[in-house]
This record gives structure tokens, C-alpha cells and sequence, in this order.
């Protein structure tokens, strides 16, 4: 499917050509994340079609994101489709009668900001690849002791992503996940974290996505705060000044973000079989937080100030 795909993008000029903010040099085939909402769809015909609604929801935001790979689709279309998909999501989760109403806003929010916040940190060779596996292989590690989520659908997009790294994870990437990549596993993602929290009643299970969430969160401020435009292309996260200005290896790069992950999910979850308690979680947002920021500071001093 993955080989399919790649001919088919080549032939119809579905790329990613190279430019002044782009962390790569090569044209590349962009949307070999479609791999990822295809191991959802694969999964629920096999298993006598299960969670139709957020299969419904899953394919709506990948058509959308497919769509502004390929073409440029305004902001208010893609966030209103968004928030229908999540809706749906929402909807089999019976989240609508077991959250009240109040809250309601704050969890499509959160949701949102979770669903572009890791579209906007895929920008180099395997980052978000490993760190969707991170995920989803520290997920099957929790669904072991606790049984909330579907053991299968798991396995189905471990192996879509094991599939997509072939032709990512690698100095020369030869597909990258595209929006329809990183929105879809966004959304799977949130799925399932808005699952375990209905399950266990504990917003630190927010903390797996601990990494990826201080990096994009800090920058997106960091930016507001000078006034430029958010949905803009940039080189300001951290990875990309380690991987344009450092001029370090994109899989290094990928593989320390996930590591680190996975680290935190291992020894604040997967290792005590339960979730932090408030105060804990908060002191390692903070504590994480503050790290990040001294590091960017330190590599902004070292690679000779602010990127362009």
C-alpha cells in the first residue's frame, strides 16, 4: 500500500518542495500518513465495524487534511471539520452525558490545540513516526494492567507506523506523513487519552504527550507574544534549530523526543500501574517546562542567536 502510494504520489505531483523555512533539501512525496487512518478503517471492517463513529470522524479530518496537502484549504473550513470529527469522537465515547456541560468547552479546546499542536511539530525525518509509536506502544503497555482500550485497534496502527518509517526514518526521507499523517494519529491519540481519562478520572494521562505538548505550547506562545502569525511556516521549535542551525541528524533529533517520552510514560505510568496525582503532574509540566526553555536559550546562544 505504502509502495502504491508513493508511485501514485509522484505521478500526480503530491510533493513537498523544499524552501527558505523548510527543515528539508529534497523534493519529497508528502502524504504517507495516509497509511495511518487506512489501519483504523482496516481494523473496523475486520472487527465487524466497532466504533463507527469515530471511524466516521477519523476519516473526515483525514479527507480534509489530504485535501490541504494537496491543495491550500482555509483555516475556518479545516478547524470546522475538526471540530465536527471531534464532536463525533466525543459522540462514541458518550463523552456528551458523562462530562458536564460547563466543561465542555475547555475539553474541545484542549482537543484542538492537541490535534494542530502535533501537525505543527512534524517537520522532521521521524519525529512524528517514533513518537506515535512511543505512544501507542506505551498505550498497549497500559491496556496490559487495565484493559480500557482496543488491543487490536492498537496493534493495526503500531504496524501502519512500522510501515510509514520504512520510507521516513532515514537521513534522506523518501515520503513524509503529511497533514493527513500527523491530524490522524492526533486524533486517534486524543481518542484515546479522552478514554482514559472517562476511565480513570485523571487529566495527567494528558503527560504522554508531555514532549511533544512543551515544545509546540512554548513556541506557539513565544510566538504570539511577538505578534507572528501562528499558522505560518517557522524554524522556531527546538528541534528545528537543533536540526537547521546545529545542523544535527533529524533521526537523532527524533529518536532523543521520543525516548524522552517514553521515559516519562515509563516510570510515571506503565511502571506504578496508575496515573500521577495532580501535584505531580503539575510539578512535571512546570519542571519540564523550564527545561525546555533553558536548553532553547542555551542553543539560540550557541548556533549564534535567533533563527531566521
Amino acid at each position: 500500500m505504502a509502495l502504491i502510494y508513493h508511485r501514485l504520489a509522484l505521478k500526480f505531483n503530491i510533493v513537498d518542495k523544499p524552501n527558505h523555512r523548510s527543515s528539508h533539501i529534497h523534493t519529497t512525496v508528502r502524504g504517507g500518513g495516509i497509511l495511518f487512518p487506512l489501519a483504523v478503517v482496516f481494523w473496523w471492517m475486520a472487527y465487524d465495524f466497532p466504533n463507527t463513529w469515530m471511524v466516521i470522524g477519523i476519516l473526515w479530518v483525514s479527507a480534509i487534511s489530504l485535501l490541504d496537502d494537496v491543495y491550500t484549504i482555509s483555516s475556518k473550513i479545516r478547524f470546522g471539520i475538526q471540530f465536527v470529527a471531534l464532536s463525533m469522537a466525543f459522540y462514541d465515547l458518550d463523552v456528551f452525558s458523562q462530562i458536564p456541560w460547563m466543561l465542555l468547552p475547555f475539553f474541545y479546546f484542549i482537543a484542538l490545540a492537541v490535534l494542530n499542536g502535533i501537525n505543527f511539530m512534524d517537520g522532521i525525518n521521524g519525529i512524528t513516526g517514533l513518537y506515535g509509536l512511543v505512544f501507542l506502544g506505551s498505550i498497549l503497555a497500559v491496556n496490559a494492567y487495565s484493559g480500557i482500550f482496543d488491543e487490536f485497534l492498537i496493534r493495526y496502527e503500531i504496524l501502519a507506523i512500522c510501515v510509514f518509517l520504512i520510507f521516513n526514518l532515514r537521513k534522506k526521507a523518501l515520503m513524509f506523513a503529511g497533514d493527513i499523517g500527523s491530524i490522524a494519529l492526533a486524533y486517534l491519540m486524543i481518542y484515546m487519552l479522552v478514554q482514559w481519562y472517562l476511565e480513570s478520572g485523571s487529566w495527567t494521562v494528558i503527560l504522554f504527550l508531555l514532549i511533544y505538548g512543551v515544545d509546540a505550547a512554548i513556541t506557539i506562545f513565544d510566538r504570539i507574544r511577538k505578534g507572528e502569525k501562528i499558522s505560518e511556516p517557522h524554524r522556531t521549535h527546538l528541534y528545528q534549530i537543533l536540526a537547521n542551525q546545529g545542523n544535527k541528524p533529524h533521526v537523532n533529533i527524533a529518536l532523543v523526543y521520543a525516548l524522552l517520552q517514553l521515559v516519562i510514560n515509563f516510570a510515571f505510568f506503565i511502571y506504578p500501574k496508575s496515573t500521577p496525582s495532580p501535584l505531580l503532574g503539575f510539578g512535571l509540566i512546570v519542571g519540564v517546562g523550564l527545561l525546555y526553555i533553558g536548553l532553547k536559550v542555551f542553543f539560540f546562544k550557541k548556533y549564534s542567536g535567533h533563527p531566521s
